[in-house]
Parts: structure tokens; C-alpha cells; sequence
């Protein structure tokens, strides 16, 4: 006689009950649509990874030919002199700013604050810092330090301009990203390289200015940039100056200092070795070479930078941007970067002959030695958009300075023996380092699989090329700005 009472007919029934009720056409109709929410994200986030992507092509082909220019006109000196001082404006002025910018755009994209106080308080912070910075540099660059011997004294000033206008136009394009306005951030990326050649051929070419027309060239390239974002935030976005509140100023320098040292830890990165040989009063032609080595192929992480901008709003916003998201972008930027290296160092030592002179052909070597470096740093870039867009910055940050450590005890240890090119090993040794520990940090919050993470899969590719019949249908739609 069955046993009625151990509990075998209720497990049948709920059993039962669970195959009818998964075999139920309502039960397979949200699958069928969950499936096509999950199938939208990743095509509508492909999408916009493409119209980043294809302006960054286009900034990247402007940026070629503005250091083509810059080679052509400065030489190798002239080109270091130039290197030197630009490194000092960026990374003094991202230093002073706390990270405003990125606490403004994470609250913003989640929904935590308005965009009018949020971006009042992000560029407020910008002018601030500019004019602390302005104070601070001015008793170091007249104080005799090596470095400061590298160009003019009066290049080192008017550098300082660049501080204002390049955190500012940094500012506002974040915001434009955190919105998804990826069509008028992409015309507006491109207006800003565009206009830096103009002014090169104007100021420079033309004028014979020499660095100080090449650094008036880019401040302006900065302040179209600025200037084109503002505008479209005013008309379409709602945008109008408003002063922030106390409260909003603790959680965005919240968010911002826990992010800052990430910030500035990322622009260090590529002036690093300029701002190490200059330190070490290398000669300028040698610091021209290695920072129009840095110029060119590290450009090609803009694939990463695209593919991290469409992904963090998303992550920040919890809209369809999980593991399987983030394993696709990571493998189609791993692809796409290892691609565009190989047809990079396949041409050269032409390339180098063509755009920038037979004097710049010692570049040719770095560009090898570099390459690892840049496919770990594409990596990286798809696991920060995750750590910042989860409100985990800090990890971001203690690694990126784990990094930068690696790369001064390699700088520090083959610079005696290879000279100038010991910068070029130690960027690669730092950001493989950090891309590994990201990586490694990454597994272990999320519990994926480094298989079903890094392993390249037959539907990636059909993703992306039905995400880039998409692109290429909106764009032969015109579209309102």
C-alpha cells in the first residue's frame, strides 16, 4: 500500500505542476520575450559601441594627422619640448579637479541627481582646481628643476591653459556618454581634433610659433569640444547652470575621491615615461621619439574606450549589462585590438617614413615593444567600466597605482641599461600587471568563468554583425541631433 504520508505524492504533484507550468505557452512567451530584451541590450549596446567606435576612427585618423604635423613642423626636439609641457598641464589639472567629473556622471547616469546641478558642480570644480593648479605650477616651473629645462619657461605658461580647457571639455563629454547622446558626442569628437589641425597649420605652419602654436592649437581643439556638448545639453537635455547643494557636493566628491586616484593613475599612464625621461633630463629628441611612439599606438585603445563607454551607463543604470554582456564586449575588444596591432606594426616602418619623417623611424621598435601593453590596456578598459559602473571605483584604483609601481621598478632597473627604450618595456610590464590583477579581481567578485568569459564564442561575431547592419541602417536615416 502506498505511503500516503512520507511526502512522495506531494514532490509528484509539485513536480507535475512545474512541468505543466513550464510547458505553459505564458511561461514560454516571456521567455521568448525575455529573450528579446536580452537580445535588444546587446544589439541597441552594440549600436552605440559602433558610433563610438566609428567616430573614434575618425579622431583617431585626425590625431594621425595632427602628429604627423606636429613631427613634420616640431622635429624631434620641437616634438619633445611640446611632449613635455603637455604632460605636465594634463596631469597637473587632473589632479586638482578630485574627479568631480566621474562622481557628476556616475550619479547622474543612476538616476541620483539632476544634470543641471550635478554638471554646475563638475565644471565649478574644474575652474577651481584650474586656478590652484595655475598657483602651484608657476613657483615649479621657474624653480630650475631638470624637467623645466626640457622647453621654454614661456611654453610651460602658456601650457597651463590647457588645464581649464581640457578638464572642463572632460566634463561636459562625460555627460554627454552617462545621456547615450553618442551622435552629438561623436560630431563633437571629431570637431575637436579638426580644428587642432587647423591650428596647427595656422599658428604653426603658418605663424611659426612653433610649441606655443601647437599648444594654442590643442586648448582650442578642448574649448570646441566644450563649447559643442554644452550647447546640445542646453537644447536637448534641459540643461541651464544651477547651483549645487551641500549634499550633492559630499556625494559627488564621494564618489570622485574614491574614483580620483583611478583618474589620475589612467592619465599618468601614457605621459608616464615622458614625464620620467624629462625628470632624468633625457634629451628632448629622445623624448619626442618615445612620446610620438605613445601618440600613435595607443590611439588604437580607443576600441576599448568605445565598447567601456557604451557599457557603463548601462551597468551604472542596471539595464541589461551582466556577465554575459560584459564577457561579449570583453572578447570583440581582445579581437578587434589585436587585429588593428597587427595591421599597425604590419606597416610601420612606412607609415613612420610617410607621416612623420625618416628622423622618427627610431619609433618603429617601441611600437613592437608596446603592443602587448596595448591589448592588456583594452582589457583593463572593459573591466573598469564594470568596478566604476557597480560603484566599486576603488578597486580601479589601487590597481591602476599597482601598475604604475611595476612600471618605476622596471623604468628604474633597465634605464641604466637601455636608455630611452626602458620606458617603452616598463609601460608594457605595468599595464599587464594591472590588466591581470583586474582580471583576477573580477573573477573572483563575479564568480564567472575565465572559459565562459574569455573564450571566444561562433554568436559573438553574428551579434556583432547584426548589431552592425543595425548601425549601418540608422545611418543612411538621417537623425535629429
Amino acid at each position: 500500500m502506498p505511503e500516503w504520508s512520507n511526502g512522495a505524492v506531494s514532490k509528484t504533484v509539485v513536480r507535475l505542476a512545474y512541468r505543466g507550468f513550464e510547458s505553459h505557452p505564458l511561461r514560454h512567451d516571456r521567455r521568448r520575450r525575455a529573450r528579446r530584451v536580452n537580445r535588444a541590450a546587446h544589439a541597441a549596446g552594440l549600436r552605440d559601441a559602433g558610433v563610438l567606435f566609428a567616430t573614434r576612427a575618425g579622431v583617431y585618423a585626425a590625431a594621425i594627422a595632427s602628429q604627423g604635423l606636429l613631427a613634420w613642423l616640431l622635429q624631434p626636439e620641437g616634438r619633445g619640448a611640446y611632449a613635455v609641457c603637455v604632460a605636465f598641464a594634463y596631469l597637473l589639472g587632473v589632479a586638482v579637479t578630485l574627479s568631480a567629473e566621474k562622481g557628476a556622471q556616475f550619479l547622474i547616469a543612476a538616476g541620483r541627481l539632476d544634470l543641471s546641478r550635478g554638471l554646475t558642480l563638475a565644471l565649478g570644480a574644474c575652474l577651481a582646481g584650474s586656478a590652484a593648479a595655475a598657483a602651484a605650477a608657476l613657483p615649479l616651473i621657474h624653480g630650475g628643476l631638470a624637467y623645466f629645462r626640457q622647453a621654454d619657461t614661456a611654453s610651460f605658461e602658456l601650457a597651463l591653459v590647457l588645464i581649464p580647457a581640457a578638464s572642463m571639455s572632460f566634463a561636459a563629454s562625460l555627460q554627454l556618454a552617462g545621456l547615450r547622446r553618442f551622435v552629438p558626442l561623436a560630431v563633437f569628437s571629431l570637431a575637436q581634433p579638426v580644428v587642432a589641425v587647423a591650428g596647427l597649420l595656422l599658428l604653426v605652419r603658418r605663424g611659426g610659433m612653433g610649441v606655443d602654436g601647437a599648444v594654442l592649437a590643442l586648448a582650442a581643439g578642448h574649448v570646441v569640444l566644450l563649447l559643442g556638448c554644452l550647447w546640445d545639453l542646453r537644447r536637448n537635455c534641459g540643461f541651464a547652470f544651477a547651483a549645487p547643494s551641500p549634499g550633492d557636493v559630499r556625494r559627488v566628491l564621494g564618489y570622485g575621491l574614491r574614483h580620483h586616484a583611478a583618474r589620475v593613475g589612467t592619465e599618468l599612464e601614457p605621459h608616464i615615461g615622458v614625464a620620467a625621461l624629462g625628470a632624468l633630463a633625457a634629451g628632448r629628441a629622445d623624448i619626442g621619439l618615445f612620446a610620438a611612439a605613445v601618440a600613435v599606438i595607443y590611439r588604437l585603445t580607443a576600441i576599448s574606450f568605445s565598447v567601456a563607454t557604451a557599457l557603463f551607463p548601462r551597468i551604472a543604470g542596471g539595464e541589461g549589462a551582466g556577465l554575459e554582456t560584459v564577457g561579449l564586449c570583453l572578447r570583440l575588444v581582445c579581437a578587434a585590438t589585436a587585429a588593428a596591432l597587427a595591421l599597425l606594426l604590419a606597416a610601420a616602418e612606412p607609415l613612420v617614413r610617410v607621416l612623420f619623417s625618416a628622423a622618427f623611424l627610431p619609433v618603429v621598435p617601441l611600437f613592437w615593444i608596446m603592443a602587448p601593453g596595448v591589448l592588456a590596456h583594452a582589457a583593463a578598459g572593459v573591466f573598469m567600466a564594470w568596478f566604476n559602473g557597480v560603484g566599486r571605483p576603488g578597486v580601479c584604483s589601487w590597481t591602476i597605482w599597482l601598475g604604475l609601481a611595476a612600471y618605476a621598478a622596471a623604468f628604474a632597473a633597465l634605464y641604466p641599461a637601455l636608455g630611452a627604450p626602458a620606458a617603452a618595456w616598463a609601460l608594457t610590464a605595468g599595464t599587464i600587471l594591472r590588466a591581470v590583477v583586474l582580471a583576477a579581481a573580477f573573477h573572483r567578485a563575479t564568480g564567472a568563468s575565465p572559459r565562459a568569459l574569455w573564450l571566444p564564442r561562433r554568436e559573438d561575431f553574428a551579434r556583432l554583425w547584426r548589431a552592425g547592419r543595425t548601425l549601418a541602417a540608422g545611418l543612411r536615416t538621417p537623425r535629429a541631433l
